[in-house]
């Protein structure tokens, strides 16, 4: 059994230097977006100082190669952003990121380490005229575990972040596996080019709820989801212990400011920001499958709506839904459910193969 790591010694070291564990340079790329090479083939991961997706910002073309790029097996440093990670693959970056490597930096030792520095950088560096510049770096000290002669423990530091990633992958698999036995098998279905559809205008197809202004001062806190107008982690913008009228769950979400025409799928109870509107179904009993399905039409329509034409309510009652439709001409909520759980099942049953692979491996 690993030690815990509380029970492990720790000493206070020179992040990075000549006898230090890591060494870091400015990246060998730096591509500002502008100037990125786009053709048809996207496989070079983009990595940018975001705080999000690892840092990645999209797949680039190899062309891009040309004006450099950085090996696989390192650790990427947003200058402003105080943001690190873990890169297993070759890549090539914007502006403002350093590029970290050590002899005995793989994966598991990476991970590890990652959380360390990004405390580190956050608690000594900030946005503005105190980044985490290459001089500021090189003067970086970290706390790490160590063996009984004082050297970084890396065997330790491995073993810990493999164990930690076992044990999440378990638990991972056996998620899966739950859901994929609750949706049973998959149900021969015609495939969307071989369905006939029709435009139904979203007032015929939803009630639309509102959501309630609650000011960041007024916010307690608390466990219930908070959604706000984003178009990223599920809608969900914080957690608080507030109450109001628009609380709901098992709803469909859809932004009108913000970020417009953005739909999420809420199966627990939370309450919603001012910005969404809360749609559930007229004339189907609301459910999962079925609201999933709508949420993709709505990005569909993104192109159509800005902050200067916002998705306010009369023009979302106006918007137009092309549905597959029954042998009624009406919505085949049926087979909207049977397709989405279909592709769950696909895409549950990919993951299971993954890890099984990736075990193998």
């Amino acid at each position: 059994m690993i030690q815990s790591l509380d029970a492990k010694t720790w000493a206070q070291l020179s992040a990075f230097g000549d006898d230090a564990p890591l060494c870091i340079k400015t990246t060998d790329s730096s591509i500002d977006g502008v100037r990125l090479i786009d053709d048809d083939e996207k496989s070079v991961p983009y990595v940018t100082h975001s705080d999000s997706n690892n840092g990645l910002a999209r797949f680039v073309s190899p062309k891009n190669y040309e004006f450099g790029s950085d090996d696989g097996g390192c650790i990427t440093v947003g200058l402003d952003t105080q943001t690190a990670f873990y890169q297993p693959h070759k890549f090539v970056t914007g502006r403002n990121i350093q590029v970290i490597t050590g002899e005995s930096l793989n994966e598991d030792v990476a991970q590890f380490m990652v959380p360390i520095l990004r405390q580190q950088m956050t608690a000594k560096f900030n946005w503005g005229g105190n980044g985490a510049t290459l001089g500021r770096m090189k003067c970086l000290t970290v706390m790490l575990p160590v063996t009984d002669s004082g050297e970084p423990d890396y065997a330790y530091m491995a073993e810990y972040a493999q164990q930690k990633r076992d044990a999440m992958l378990d638990k991972y698999r056996k998620y899966v596996e739950a859901h994929v036995a609750e949706l049973g098998e998959l149900v021969e279905i015609p495939t969307l080019d071989e369905k006939e559809w029709a435009e139904f205008p979203l007032n015929d197809i939803f009630t639309v709820g509102a959501g309630k202004r609650l000011e960041t001062r007024n916010k307690i806190p608390g466990t219930r989801p908070f959604i706000g107008a984003t178009d990223n982690g599920n809608g969900v913008t914080g957690f608080v212990g507030n109450d109001n009228a628009s609380k709901d769950s098992n709803v469909l979400d859809v932004n009108y400011n913000g970020a417009p025409c953005i739909a999420f799928y809420h199966p627990y109870e939370c309450i919603f920001t001012d910005d969404v509107k809360q749609l559930s179904l007229r004339n189907y009993k609301n459910n999962k499958f079925v609201l999933l399905f709508f949420a993709s039409f709505f990005a569909q329509q993104r192109s159509k709506y800005s902050y200067g034409y916002k998705f306010k309510e009369k023009r979302m009652l106006r918007q137009k839904l092309m549905l597959p439709v029954d042998d009624a001409g009406e919505p085949d909520y049926v087979y909207m459910e049977q397709y989405a759980k279909n592709m769950m099942l696909r895409k549950y049953r990919q993951y299971l193969a993954f890890l099984e692979r990736d075990a193998e491996e």
